[in-house]
């Protein structure tokens, strides 16, 4: 296939609305995520609307797993235009009665896979010069919250790495970025409705090298 996007971590909400949009542009979608069921609804649903979409499986928090997964789309339809990094967990639960043991085994997925994925897609972007990685980070990578603290310390972790392949590409045409979305998604938000800030990811898309923006803080 000549044009499509991978999503990585697809289930309802952002990934969803992205893989739409993408997919009415003439674009086609590989999913992957850990729930074949979901994939299944997701690729079925994207089909009826006329994109063509393929899924693997995969622990996204396992680089091994994710490794084949994406060798698997690879070996279907070759290298994605965009790849977009969407995966996350949450254990919403009171400071003083979380554990180190969640916070850390979280973060091989919410950090962790952000990582791996860069390591494998990166040094063959770099070089073709050419490619778009993008992260889905969140607000609460700017300041620690006392609930939601898995995913703090995870997106800011993201953040830091994300900001280092930033970095590493710099000066090629190779697009590393991060949509920081600092609000609660919800379909009746005006502003955090998953197809608002699946136009975001549109918008750095499209644009070309010179002028990258690496971080939308939104």
């Amino acid at each position: 296939m000549k044009n499509f996007i991978t999503i990585i971590g697809a289930g309802p909400g952002i990934s969803n609305a992205v893989a739409h949009k993408f997919g009415k542009a003439g674009f086609g979608v590989a999913l992957i995520a850990r729930t074949a069921e979901k994939l299944v609804k997701m690729t079925a649903d994207l089909k009826a609307d006329g994109v063509e979409a393929m899924y693997a499986v995969a622990d996204v928090g396992n680089e091994e797993s994710l490794k084949k997964a994406l060798a698997s789309v690879h070996e279907q339809w070759g290298h994605a235009k965009m790849v977009l990094f969407n995966a996350s967990v949450i254990d919403v639960k009171e400071v003083f009665e979380q554990t180190w043991e969640t916070i850390s085994q979280q973060l091989d997925v919410n950090a962790g896979g952000a990582f791996n994925l860069g390591k494998m897609v990166l040094p063959y972007c770099l070089k073709e010069n050419t490619g778009k990685v993008f992260f889905t980070g969140g607000g609460f990578a700017l300041q620690g919250d006392p609930t939601w603290l898995t995913l703090s310390v995870g997106k800011a972790a993201m953040r830091n790495i994300v900001q280092a392949f930033v970095k590493r590409v710099e000066k090629t045409n190779v697009h590393v970025a991060q949509v920081t979305v600092c609000g609660y998604v919800n379909p009746q938000d005006e502003k955090y409705s998953p197809e608002k800030i699946a136009e975001l990811y549109w918008e750095l898309y499209n644009q070309k090298p010179g002028e990258f923006k690496n971080e939308i803080i939104y």
